[in-house]
């Protein structure tokens, strides 16, 4: 039975949705026990409205604060008791295989930080999304995307080997592309730092290194890896984000605008459903963050009971598969 910490309070909607986010998944999978971390009446009460749950599944850890998302990095050595803290330290003592949070994204990085510290290898930590692309059955993984502001050449290549020994484990991608994402195709390209990460990827012999990646070829799957600077990956990411929310929304109005095109619509209804489930965010709303001491996920701050669901499976497939053991020896070697 596999046990994670679920802070349920830090997220903008509250410790409603991530409850009854959790309570559907534990229907679903049998080797999983949770442990609720926060305000104890507002978990009961959710429950309860979900139905409750087996006391054999859940374990409640009451809180008596909380890190929201007006909050800063020094809340995590203020605030002692706040619930994103406490599921950390649950994870640094190893009482709970994993955690994960829809909190404070900044407390959240320094708190890996303080608590859990980084392995062997790796100089600063990395958040990292699971993107959908247009090609089936491939995803990529894409990082950082948002831990760092700024980023050297030698933590780019450890993102490399971390993203694909978890592509490799997690998804079972035999041999991962890997690709640097960079304004031209060309080695010449880009600025000192993706010059110098490019030679540095090249040379590692370890990776499936295919060369710079185009921002516009993110969802070709071309890659299954695509490592790119904190600053650069959190843009071109939420612009993505951005505009799959916007297209399918585009569609849906051009496809609606009258009677004549809601008749013929209605024939391709199925197609449109998958399309637009396979580029849901909401499916995808779960980022580990690679490098530190812990199996630890951060969800949207916005997310719902979807985004909730699909984290905690991301979270228990990473645990399954033991990928911070995996990843450890694959940076010490």
């Amino acid at each position: 039975m596999y046990k994670i910490a679920f802070d349920v309070m830090g997220s903008d909607k509250g410790a409603a949705v991530a409850i009854q986010a959790a309570v559907e998944f534990l229907k679903t999978k049998e080797n999983l026990k949770l442990i609720f971390i926060g305000n104890e009446q507002e978990i009961k009460e959710a429950l309860a409205a979900n139905g409750g749950l087996d006391e054999s599944r859940y374990e409640i850890l009451p809180t008596t604060e909380v890190i929201d998302m007006d909050g800063s990095i020094m809340d995590v050595r203020r605030k002692k008791d706040a619930s994103l803290v406490r599921a950390l330290e649950l994870v640094k003592a190893e009482k709970v295989d994993a955690m994960l949070t829809g909190g404070n994204s900044a407390a959240f990085i320094a708190g890996a930080h303080f608590i859990l510290g980084e392995f062997e290898g790796v100089n600063r930590p990395g958040f990292m999304p699971t993107m959908p692309t247009l090609t089936p059955g491939v995803t990529t993984l894409m990082l950082d995307v948002g831990a760092n502001v700024e980023n050297t050449a030698e933590d780019l290549l450890a993102y490399a080997k971390m993203a694909s020994i978890y592509s490799r484990e997690v998804q079972g991608i035999k041999n991962p592309r890997v690709g640097l994402m960079n304004i031209g195709e060309e080695a010449s390209k880009g600025r000192d730092l993706q010059k110098e990460a490019y030679q540095l990827l090249k040379a590692d012999k370890t990776l499936n290194f295919v060369g710079n990646i185009e921002s516009r070829e993110m969802t070709t799957g071309v890659v299954e890896v695509l490592v790119a600077d904190g600053y650069s990956g959190n843009i071109a990411l939420k612009a993505m984000e951005g505009m799959g929310k916007n297209i399918l929304r585009g569609i849906k109005e051009s496809l609606t605008k009258n009677l004549y095109r809601k008749l013929h619509a209605l024939a391709l209804k199925k197609a449109f459903k998958e399309f637009g489930n396979r580029f849901d965010y909401k499916n995808y709303a779960g980022a580990i963050l690679i490098g530190v001491n812990g199996i630890i996920f951060k969800s949207h701050g916005s997310s719902d009971v979807q985004s909730f669901k699909a984290t905690l499976r991301m979270t228990l497939e990473a645990v399954e598969n033991d990928v911070l053991t995996k990843m450890k020896k694959g940076m010490a070697e």
